[in-house]
């Protein structure tokens, strides 16, 4: 069952109104949306090696990645969706100019709807997913391809949302669909070579993340991470301890490692070859932390927080950037929450003390303008996505009537 710490964080890409349960566990975001909107429209990273026991089963998640797109320099023409030059995020965080400054501008939905959000997008950028309010109560998929949007069409007629998508546009996501044996909830599928795929799985699954080798990473309701191979595959189990009560996978970086977390306690990752690891604590006012969680990961870089209480819902919570070659962690101070997101460069978005979402390079922090009035407890703008090359960003934001926004900020 999700703790109340993935209930806040489930808030993260909300409308302030009710709603059913969303994938995207932030719990920063949650608690910075707990203010109610006047919207008017409803649900509107040497690292610890851990043994593996218990009855899990050995897998690879590391078959041929695909390339990283290079991300065009600004003001060069985009190459297409398949020209992409072969360069890891490694060789990429070389020679990236730290942005300067941003400006924000509003993503058309498509179908005229008057609400949306962006929840994922690729790491250059080009793509952009997330959901569309046509009407009260209702829910509909979209994708934007350099800023047109076009609605995607899941299969149900309750609450859907795409949460991620890779170079080629393939993006994966969900769809609550009701049955009369098991009631509702949310079914995987994935947006491939413009076609909807029914993704596999024994019963509901909410599918996270996808790398540009089309490998996906999930839940099921009970607890079990899953990874699917491609978009057709059977979905395998991902290795756990004993007596692990919930995997909690969060992202999947292009080699394979997947990033997550155990019970909502421990931030791990598990490797190309399946084994897990638990990644180490951060110092918190001179003591270890008690309890740590991943969220995302991009090449070396993982986010997420970390809290001196076992149960972070009752304590402070730190944003925290571990790298994986070092086996280092960090809190960030320049952030009042766990970061919204990684790329490259190790570089960060998120909400800084003043509840402005910022861009944190390390050198500078950027402060991305809201698209209506600002409002320090954070809740006027949200960000999610963070280009390799830090010139894109995605999110959304109110307007100047209070209502969200999907919106996307170009930094240079």
């Amino acid at each position: 069952m999700p703790s109340e710490v993935d209930l806040l964080r489930s808030l993260d890409d909300e409308p302030d109104t009710p709603s059913t349960i969303d994938i995207r566990k932030a719990m920063s975001s949650g608690r910075r949306r707990r203010a109610r909107r006047q919207a008017g429209y409803a649900g509107a990273a040497a690292l610890t090696a851990i043994a593996v026991t218990g009855t899990s089963v050995a897998i690879n998640l590391s078959a041929s990645p695909g390339p990283v797109a290079q991300p065009a320099a600004s003001g060069a023409p985009r190459a297409s969706a398949g020209a992409t030059t072969p360069v890891t995020p490694a060789e990429q965080a070389q020679a990236v100019r730290a942005p300067e400054k941003c400006t924000i501008r509003k993503l058309k939905a498509p179908g005229g709807a008057p609400m949306a959000l962006a929840s994922g997008a690729d790491p250059t950028g080009r793509y952009v997913v997330g959901r569309t309010y046509p009407k009260a109560g209702g829910y509909q998929a979209v994708i934007w391809d350099d800023g047109k949007g076009r609605e995607i069409m899941l299969p149900g007629d309750m609450e859907e949302s795409l949460r991620d998508v890779n170079t080629s546009g393939d993006a994966v996501g969900w769809s609550y669909v009701g049955d009369d044996k098991n009631g509702s909830g949310p079914k995987p599928y994935a947006y491939q070579d413009g076609k909807v795929v029914k993704m596999r799985a024994k019963g509901y699954a909410q599918p996270v993340a996808i790398n540009d080798a089309g490998t996906i990473v999930g839940a099921e309701p009970d607890g079990s991470g899953l990874v699917w191979r491609s978009a057709t595959a059977e979905p395998v189990r991902l290795p756990v301890p004993a007596g692990t009560r919930e995997a909690q996978p969060r992202d999947i970086a292009e080699d394979g490692t997947v990033a997550g977390s155990l019970d909502s306690e421990r931030a791990v990752v598990w490797g190309p070859d399946g084994q897990m690891r638990e990644l180490p604590k951060p110092t918190i006012d001179g003591r270890p932390a008690v309890s740590t969680q991943a969220f995302d990961i991009r090449g070396d870089w993982v986010t997420g927080m970390a809290s001196p209480e076992r149960d972070a819902a009752a304590g402070p919570v730190y944003a925290v950037r571990w790298r994986l070659s070092t086996g280092t962690a960090e809190v960030v101070a320049e952030l009042r929450d766990p970061a919204d997101k990684v790329n490259a460069q190790g570089w960060l978005v998120g909400i800084d003390p003043k509840g402005y979402a910022v861009l944190v390079t390390g050198k500078d922090t950027v402060r991305l303008p809201d698209l209506g009035k600002h409002r320090p407890d954070g809740t006027a703008t949200t960000v999610s996505t963070l280009s390799d090359d830090g010139t894109l960003i995605a999110g959304h934001s109110d307007d100047k009537d209070g209502v969200i926004q999907a919106v996307v900020w170009r930094c240079g």
